[in-house]
């Protein structure tokens, strides 16, 4: 059987002028994070699935703690097929498909079984399955991560405390009006640039997966954790079009199913972590808050949902109907 080594010229150039050939196609996978953080596990059962499933006609070669770049970078390497697979946040297919934002609106999903369900949902792949596809991105499945919440210099117990504060958040138009709503400070920084910016004083804070908060250390420069879970965190497993196109339908129907059982795993796995990320920052210093006023900050944040669908059509304002109604 003759051997095809997909993007011959770019593994070239990534992997050096010799290539030692093994499999039938050799795909690239990129993960954003280092191997000690808990997503990097759930990276490796979808590459070590695809790859016993296809019987060895498909290895990888596996890049890890964004060596291949960030994820702007890494949508850019997927649509010219540089790079094969990656699991992506919603905030770089949000650039492609403004309408893929509706996964990162304010406490609009009531837990990952709720939000799955919409992932997975026909109104969900009727909103940017096509654009996607058509910028060379074809999603695959979808993974719930935990949630996302506040970690800061200060103490935040109630949304009073959080008023004027400056604080890094995902990159999504949406989420900035969030915590605009919340009267917030959103504040562009690179995730590379969070530590120096919190311990430096240039922002008093940040949103995100405490996972995250952990395997980065932040505990050093933002002790206090507070727990809103204010978005359930998606992420989507996606291959490069250009190189689906090359597949037969035999593999395509293995990474189908590899990227199927991949979702179940990583749901069980980040529940499991779920239940752990907060004792661990406690251990590692942390200090972890409830808020006593959640339902203030879900007032406040509301009216962010109904500005999204009324700035996105039909199609998304009946979708948020939907996930509301089948919390």
């Amino acid at each position: 059987m003759q051997r095809t080594l997909l993007g011959l010229t770019v593994a070239t150039v990534l992997f050096g002028a010799s290539v030692a050939v093994s499999a039938e196609f050799n795909f690239v996978h990129a993960s954003l994070n280092p191997k000690n953080h808990i997503d990097y596990p759930v990276n490796m059962d979808f590459v070590e699935r695809v790859k016993r499933l296809s019987q060895g006609r498909i290895d990888f070669r596996v890049f890890d703690s964004g060596s291949l770049g960030d994820e702007n970078e890494m949508v850019e390497q997927i649509r010219s097929g540089t790079i094969t697979t990656a699991r992506l946040s919603p905030a770089p297919l949000s650039s492609i498909c403004s309408s893929y934002s509706i996964v990162n609106l304010p406490f609009l999903f009531s837990g990952p079984e709720h939000l799955l369900k919409t992932l997975q949902s026909e109104g969900f792949a009727e909103l940017c399955d096509s654009a996607l596809i058509d910028a060379g991105i074809r999603p695959l499945g979808y993974w719930w991560l935990g949630t996302r919440d506040l970690y800061t210099k200060r103490p935040v117990r109630t949304l009073d405390d959080l008023k004027g504060m400056k604080l890094r958040v995902w990159e999504d138009k949406y989420v900035v009006e969030s915590w605009k709503a919340l009267q917030a400070i959103p504040t562009p920084i690179s995730m590379s640039e969070l530590y120096t910016a919190l311990q430096t004083g240039i922002i008093d804070g940040a949103e995100g997966w405490v996972a995250t908060y952990n395997a980065r250390s932040f505990q050093q420069v933002a002790p206090n954790v507070t727990r809103v879970g204010y978005i359930n965190i998606a992420s989507t497993v996606v291959i490069s079009e250009k190189i689906w196109s090359t597949l037969p339908e035999a593999l395509r129907a293995v990474i189908r199913q590899a990227a199927q059982e991949n979702a179940a795993f990583a749901l069980e796995t980040f529940k499991r972590e779920d239940a752990k990320i907060y004792e661990r920052a406690v251990k590692q210093g942390a200090t972890v808050l409830d808020v006593s006023d959640i339902e203030r900050w879900r007032q406040a944040a509301a009216p962010v949902a109904d500005k999204f669908a009324a700035e996105y059509g039909t199609k998304s304002a009946a979708l948020i109907e939907w996930i509301k109604k089948n919390r």
